[in-house]
């Protein structure tokens, strides 16, 4: 099986998979805030200043012009937690063979993206070409802010993200910024610190990772010599890390149900467990297997019950956090099925719990599980997410392992890791039309 070559010098890792099997070549860049060592408003505003696209005609065109110059389309941008961590990833891909001078447009795009990360006017100097960008940033600072002051932690009318987002908020996790957050971050534009915390990101953990019919010593060298910048820290200097979020989850009360009115017209439910079970650990194969029965496919218990059979939902699906270690059911129903939804899910979770899985559904659940890893081994930008989930989480657990083990799990292990499970939150968002005060 196909693995990536990886060398890192300081903070900056590359990791290089030579294969013919995809007709274009990949780059991705994902630059990783731990543990709050930078506010998540300023890293976010950061961030978005350097990759995303101003809303200024001219920034786009000549962005644009570079691009179609190297044969490339977009730059697609994503900002991420994972844990307490914010991941903020960058990609890039071109045809492999299709142009010419392949090889020299796999460095000029890797010069764009420097270009963009270490010729923003955030870097000071006196290079004319920044100068001529300051009057831009300044409008773009603006427009950020404007974007930091509506930002929610997710996309506020996609109503599963939002009572998703609510249960992790409720249980401690990072979400959408506080009114402290957003002073913060007016503080640092007001007072122009944000060029000391754009010097802060350019020290936190870079992970480079190229995809595709490379040589990866030369690819390798290549993007060292590229992305590692002129710029060191001096010995006297020293970085604050920031505590952004004191409250754990361990402070939530287990089992709570919260309930919140909202403009909508059918009921959003999310039941949060946390699984005690930490990425790459000896019981992570059962767990996935659980959640594969549980909620996570179209076979599963929760769909088959609620969805088919009862007809009291129009979707129910569940979703794995590694990284905080819970587990989701997210549904949508009429208000008169509430109480009748939130029993059947605790029923399933109950029957697994004692292990009631017949040989013929534990083997449609695994076939399903290496189906599912098969389609993520097709995806470039999947194989990327699965290498950085294991770089972030310290495990050095393959892909061939993880198959293995989830071939080798039983029912009563299964079984185990399900009674280990809490409920630890029910979070309702009710139609503001139909409440009554009884609901």
């Amino acid at each position: 099986m196909e693995s990536f070559v990886t060398e890192q010098r300081n903070h900056v890792s590359v990791h290089v998979l030579p294969t013919r099997r995809y007709i274009n070549r990949y780059i991705h860049l994902s630059i990783v805030n731990v543990q709050g060592r930078i506010p998540p408003m300023v890293f976010a505003v950061i961030m978005r200043m350097l990759f995303k696209v101003s809303s200024v005609a001219a920034g786009k065109r000549e962005l644009h012009h570079q691009l179609w110059s190297i044969g490339v389309n977009e730059i697609k941008f994503d900002l991420e937690h994972k844990g307490d961590m914010q991941v903020a990833s960058i990609r890039m891909h071109m045809p492999a063979d299709v142009l010419p001078r392949t090889q020299e447009r796999m460095q000029m795009a890797m010069n764009l993206l420097a270009e963009l990360l270490y010729g923003s006017s955030l870097a000071g100097g006196s290079n004319s070409k920044l100068h001529r960008k300051v009057g831009a940033e300044e409008a773009q600072i603006q427009e950020e802010l404007i974007w930091a002051e509506h930002y929610a932690g997710y996309n506020s009318s996609a109503w599963d993200e939002v009572v998703r987002g609510r249960c992790m908020e409720s249980l401690g996790y990072i979400g959408r910024p506080t009114a402290q957050d957003l002073k913060l971050l007016r503080t640092c534009v007001q007072e122009g610190e944000l060029k000391k915390w754009y010097s802060e990101v350019l020290r936190s953990p870079f992970h480079v990772h190229i995809i595709g019919d490379v040589q990866p010593d030369t690819m390798i060298r290549q993007v060292l010599d590229t992305f590692m910048p002129a710029f060191i820290m001096a010995d006297n200097e020293h970085s604050s890390p920031v505590i952004l979020n004191s409250r754990s989850a361990e402070q939530q009360k287990l089992g709570e149900m919260m309930l919140e009115l909202a403009d909508i017209q059918q009921c959003k439910l999310n039941v949060a467990f946390t699984t005690g079970v930490t990425y790459g650990s000896s019981d992570y194969a059962a767990l996935f297997l659980f959640h594969s029965l549980f909620g996570a496919s179209p076979a599963s218990r929760l769909n088959l019950e609620l969805r088919e059979r009862k007809q009291w939902v129009y979707q129910i699906y569940s979703t794995l956090d590694d990284y905080r270690g819970t587990l989701h059911v997210t549904t949508g129903t009429s208000s008169s099925y509430v109480t009748d939804v939130l029993e059947a899910i605790d029923a399933q979770w109950m029957r697994l719990c004692g292990g009631d899985i017949n040989e013929a559904e534990m083997n449609r659940a695994v076939q399903n599980m290496m189906h599912y890893v098969q389609v993520g081994l097709d995806l470039p930008e999947q194989m990327v997410k699965l290498h950085l989930d294991r770089l972030l989480h310290q495990v050095e657990m393959t892909t061939q392992q993880f198959l293995d083990a989830v071939s080798c799990v039983t029912s009563e292990e299964i079984a185990v890791v399900a009674s280990r499970m809490n409920k630890a939150l029910t979070w309702i968002l009710y139609p503001e039309s139909e409440y009554t005060g009884t609901a």
